[in-house]
């Protein structure tokens, strides 16, 4: 739940190529032989389709989706490309048969599962995107209140329950002592009171930003320009470490510290020591405010999905799915000396050129490995070799949080509990939070929503959070100086065949299979009944479905620095912009949306962007 404030809007907005690191003198760029065959080939445009639209957008994650919808909804025509044969990014869902039945498939979430401030109106930037494309209506939510946390240190578990009802605060009580629940308690009431923390977090809407031209982004943003001043010193806190707001007001309970370290990692893959307070208390106000509670989308994440896509094709955008990239058209403008993207490069040698903006959602790392193939060696550029080299050093610069294991269950459900609670976690708390593998998250949608599996059966989401390192898996990868081929092909898979792959994905397993006996005793037992389904994914599955590199989570804090450093939505590259959890804001479902939000209004004529601000203000969709 990453937003806007103080800092960022002078650094990331307002002069966002002062990000990129500058080279001197004419760096080495690597090339593979069987690449520079591929280009000659692929150069011959004749033999190849080409097209021509305003805007190009690399991905459909979420930020991707984002954006593409809403350069639609700008009146941009918009083409949004994915490799993958599904749109969703890291949030895609994925279907497999059993013998359990012939007609309905087990339909699982690859990822995030846990959400909030969707299913109503709200500050969150997802759910203001869904109301721009007029699709929000179009999912069924389950609302519910709240998740179980099991403690290893101690066997016991905990209700985080939403709301105000003190419920929480009770189970606190309970686990750890009267003095950890008044603890917590003061803190609270001090981060959502009036004026506070939680309510300052949510001030500025990305509707209101855009990168590039600073006169047009202050006049973007003008109208909140009040809310900006009253920020005050509250902006150091929002974007420094959350435990600078901890130790402020004087939160020193040991457990509770230990908390918000578990909802920190869970909310960008490190701790409190290191997440900028405003996603944080950003969240604090999304479980505790009064009436507060958690979404889960009917029919699964791809609901949820299917209404970003729904409504950029509903302005006029098209996806092209199965569609990979393989580089940006790039060109130096004699004039002004300038680089420019002028469109894109797809695996099958076609193009298609962008008159205004070609959008990367993909990764910082991803994207700056196709730039690096998008130089013409032939003929090269010294400022386009600088250029495109300034990214990839800000990409080798960028450090990377951890990865993930999977397993994906479908088991008969009969003699489990009907008040099983859909969402855990599981970790030790006498542990840091960040120690490999010791938090894991399960998620059992079918609580919920039965469809999503034959009757009978409930399917099951168990994964590490990005708490595995990928080190031990690069011994099995084969690497392609990218992210990997399209992820269906036959070289995607080929680390499965290595020797000792399946012996170490099981090792590394194991810690699912025990985090999900706390909530299913005889979870093994389960598993190997008729009709069950069994998926491990390893770092390389998550590599390989979601094109992340090294199979990462996404990015993590810089040596030196105490919270992220996230680039804007420019580049150095004319008519390149980015989005995702590698540009500001960061991880997670509100931070992408965000991301993709405020590159589609940088590419936006202003008239167009302040427009849609007083429509959705109009339909109090906008705070």
């Amino acid at each position: 739940a990453l937003f806007v404030w103080l800092a960022p809007l002078s650094k990331a907005f307002l002069a966002p190529n002062n990000h990129f690191l500058k080279c001197q003198g004419r760096p080495h760029i690597q090339r593979c032989h069987d690449r520079l065959l591929a280009r000659e080939k692929s150069n011959n445009a004749d033999l190849h389709q080409e097209e021509t639209v305003d805007v190009v957008v690399v991905g459909a994650g979420i930020g991707g989706l984002a954006c593409g919808g809403l350069t639609s909804k700008y009146g941009l025509k918009t083409i949004c490309v994915e490799a993958h044969d599904t749109p969703g990014g890291v949030a895609h869902s994925f279907s497999r048969y059993s013998s359990a039945s012939k007609r309905t498939p087990f339909r699982f979430d690859s990822g995030p599962s846990l959400i909030t401030g969707l299913s109503k109106k709200s500050t969150n930037p997802l759910r203001q995107v869904l109301d721009a494309l007029e699709t929000a209506d179009d999912i069924d939510w389950k609302t519910y209140d709240g998740w179980v946390i099991w403690d290893y240190a101690d066997g016991k578990s905990i209700k985080l329950t939403t709301g105000d009802g003190g419920e929480f605060e009770k189970a606190i009580e309970e686990k750890e002592g009267v003095a950890s629940r008044l603890a917590f308690e003061k803190f609270k009431a001090e981060i959502l009171k009036d004026g506070g923390l939680a309510e300052v977090s949510a001030y500025i809407p990305p509707f209101a930003l855009r990168a590039g031209n600073a006169i047009l982004s202050f006049v973007a943003i003008f109208q909140y320009l009040i809310k900006i001043l009253s920020i005050g010193t509250k902006g150091l806190l929002l974007t420094g470490p959350f435990t600078k707001t901890m130790d402020l007001y004087s939160m020193h309970d040991p457990w509770v510290r230990k908390f918000f370290d578990y909802l920190a990692f869970a909310l960008s893959g490190v701790d409190a020591s290191n997440t900028q307070g405003a996603p944080v208390a950003y969240m604090m106000s999304d479980l505790h405010r009064p009436g507060a509670v958690l979404d889960y989308p009917m029919g699964g994440m791809e609901s949820l999905i299917n209404a970003l896509v729904k409504g950029m094709e509903k302005h006029g955008g098209e996806l092209r799915l199965n569609s990979r990239v393989e580089r940006f058209l790039l060109e130096e403008d004699k004039e002004t000396g300038s680089v420019c993207c002028r469109g894109v490069e797809l695996q099958d040698g076609s193009r298609i050129k962008a008159t205004k903006a070609v959008v990367s959602n993909a990764p910082l790392w991803n994207y700056a490995r196709i730039l690096n193939d998008s130089v013409d060696m032939d003929n090269p550029s010294d400022q386009m070799v600088q250029v495109v080299q300034s990214i990839q050093d800000q990409a080798d610069a960028m450090t990377m949080t951890r990865s993930f294991m999977h397993l994906h269950l479908g088991i008969p459900k009969e003699g489990l509990p009907d008040d099983l609670e859909c969402h855990h976690s599981v970790l030790n708390f006498d542990l840091p939070v960040t120690d490999e593998q010791n938090m894991s998250i399960i998620s059992i949608p079918t609580v919920f929503d039965p469809t999503l599996a034959p009757e009978g059966y409930h399917i099951i989401h168990a994964y590490t959070a990005a708490s595995d390192s990928f080190d031990d898996w690069v011994p099995f990868q084969e690497e392609t100086g990218k992210v990997g081929v399209s992820p269906n092909s036959g070289a995607a898979q080929s680390y499965n065949k290595k020797p000792g792959y399946r012996e170490l994905k099981a090792q590394k397993a194991e810690a699912l299979w025990k985090a999900v006996e706390f909530v299913i005793p005889d979870i093994r037992n389960r598993a190997k009944q008729e009709g069950s389904v069994v998926l491990v994914g390893s770092p390389l599955t998550h590599r390989r479905y979601n094109q992340r590199y090294r199979g990462t989570y996404g990015p993590g804090v810089n040596p030196g620095a105490s919270t992220w450093e996230l680039a804007g939505a420019d580049t150095p590259i004319k008519g390149l912009y980015a989005c995702g959890d590698t540009s500001f804001p960061g991880i997670g479902l509100p931070g992408v949306a965000a991301s993709g939000t405020i590159a589609a209004n940088s590419i936006a004529p202003i008239d167009a962007q302040l427009a849609l601000m007083k429509e959705l203000r109009n339909k109090d969709a906008l705070q």
